[in-house]
């Protein structure tokens, strides 16, 4: 279905781009709250087991509460924030939504049994959907398609970094002080960036670097278009299963306490540091990778996530194997340090398909996937597979459970290497840029 375009050459210059300093300036304002994004949405796994316990929840019920409370909203709410993103203003946008999930944060920390954390986890969800519409949208209007692998991977290895400083701070916080008022802690930063956010962020041009932007159409007609895309479809297929990897890691701390004896504190501190200084370093270098190789084919925009990708998985299955905690540790961080590379350029790729009226539209109908498969299922289907292998006979304390439930996960990014794959032959033909 074609759309009617508006060509952003002619006349005066409008929407022409920034200057670098600029850019680069809102891209850490930008990075800034993509980091406490992730601080939030880590802080739940290190404090699982003592939640679990403190609560009596069983496995299927924290595979709930850490994952489709969270997702199901978050991936119904990011399809309305990808229409706002895409008509209204995105920076006002963002600053909104930092402070309602930093609020639902606190909430956590508050909830007496299963139904109130469900609840508190689910507006955490409503309110980080506002946080990739926006901000990616935002980095396509601040830097040209060349600089774009770069410019978002820098927005997601900041982001990642809030993992480590998630897993590092909230896992020696919730043994000093307990789970219920680290919750509180995280969300004191949140509160105090929102309003820094809406009164110092700057709204750009929409279409800066577009030759032709879409006339604004109805929102269902925007769905159905991004979706008549091979491209489109395929990128929204491979990359909820290329971040199960990411998605299951909630799982990453408990399984370290049960299989390794590790307390909250050491999970925090090693795990932490292996799982997200592994991705930070990831996820930066997989820019830097790309936007050279892209030099030589725009192609590799696709295949590096699948490369990617598909060697980070026997990395993760020896991790989950592994003897001693000093070899996991060692071994998840080159697993998560492969992984990484490939979060930025598939945020590129997303933006390849999608020209400045649809962009957030795009990254909405990818979160949406992401929240229900990455974030929803996968965590999910880990807690009731090892639930059904505990009644086997399967044991639960020393992680064995635990351990073939989430390798049992690993079949899903392999599948999402090859939708990337798939989405390189089509991308001549629906390409923007």
């Amino acid at each position: 279905m074609a759309l009617a375009t508006v060509d952003l050459d002619q006349g005066s210059g409008t929407a022409r781009p920034r200057r670098l300093n600029a850019a680069y300036a809102m891209l850490a304002v930008l990075a800034l709250v993509n980091l406490m994004n992730f601080m939030d949405r880590v802080l739940f796994s290190v404090m699982l087991e003592a939640i679990k316990v403190d609560l009596a929840l069983s496995d299927t019920q924290m595979g709930i509460v850490s994952g489709v409370a969270f997702a199901v909203l978050y991936g119904v709410f990011g399809l309305v924030m990808g229409r706002l993103a895409d008509t209204r203003n995105r920076v006002r946008l963002l600053s909104g939504a930092l402070a309602f999930w930093s609020t639902a944060s606190a909430l956590c920390g508050a909830a007496g049994g299963f139904g109130q954390m469900f609840a508190a986890r689910a507006m955490v969800g409503v309110g980080v959907s506002g946080c990739a519409p926006c901000g990616q949208s935002i980095i396509a209007d601040y830097f040209p398609p060349e600089r774009r692998a770069l410019a978002l991977s820098i927005f997601a290895g900041v982001g990642t970094l809030g993992t480590f400083i998630g897993l590092v701070a909230g896992g020696h916080l919730a043994e000093a002080f307990g789970w219920r008022t680290t919750f509180i802690l995280f969300a004191i930063p949140g509160l105090i960036v929102a309003p820094l956010v809406f009164a110092f962020g700057r709204e750009p041009t929409r279409g800066a670097f577009d030759k032709l932007v879409s006339k604004q159409v109805p929102w269902s007609r925007a769905i159905r278009h991004l979706l008549g895309l091979r491209t489109a479809r395929n990128l929204l297929v491979g990359t909820p299963l290329v971040l199960v990897t990411v998605g299951v890691a909630n799982w990453v701390p408990a399984f370290l306490q049960r299989a390794h004896g590790a307390t909250a504190a050491e999970v925090g501190t090693y795990g932490g540091a292996s799982l997200g200084v592994g991705l930070v370093i990831g996820t930066l270098a997989g820019g830097l990778i790309v936007n050279a190789l892209r030099k030589r084919n725009r192609l590799w925009e696709f295949w590096w996530p699948a490369l990617a990708t598909a060697l980070s998985v026997p990395l993760l299955a020896a991790f989950y194997l592994a003897g001693s905690a000093s070899a996991a540790y060692t071994i998840l961080f080159f697993a998560f340090l492969i992984a990484g590379t490939s979060l930025g350029p598939s945020l590129a790729c997303i933006m390849v398909v999608a020209d400045a009226s649809l962009r957030g539209t795009m990254v909405a109908l990818a979160v949406l996937a992401s929240s229900l498969v990455a974030y929803g299922l996968a965590p999910a289907l880990v807690g009731i597979i090892s639930d059904a292998l505990i009644g086997q006979g399967f044991g639960e304390a020393d992680g064995e459970s635990l351990r073939y439930a989430l390798m049992t996960a690993l079949v899903f990014p392999l599948f999402g290497a090859y939708f990337f794959h798939r989405a390189a032959s089509s991308v001549a033909a629906d390409a923007v840029d």
